[in-house]
């Protein structure tokens, strides 16, 4: 299996007046393969965790913060806030 993670980047440059523009950078993360000493259930497990794992590594080292699933204004990519929102 591969692992990937899709990094948003905001650019300096206006896409309209409510978003910047934005990049994405896909980071393809180590191959996860199966234990072939192990059931396909349990492969499914393991397998699933260590997807997780992978994508949070490259979400905290990608954004510098812990992923919390806390939502913060910034979590939308380019949009321009008003300053009185």
């Amino acid at each position: 299996m591969i692992s990937c993670f899709t990094e948003i980047i905001d650019e300096n440059e206006m896409d309209n007046y409510e978003f910047k523009k934005v990049r994405y950078v896909l980071h393809v993360l180590d191959p996860i393969y199966p234990d072939k000493e192990k059931t396909v259930k349990e492969n499914t497990k393991i397998m699933m965790n260590k997807d997780f794992q992978q994508k949070k590594e490259a979400y905290e080292k990608a954004y510098g913060k812990k992923l919390d699933y806390q939502f913060e204004k910034d979590d939308i990519a380019g949009f321009i806030w008003d300053e009185e929102e």
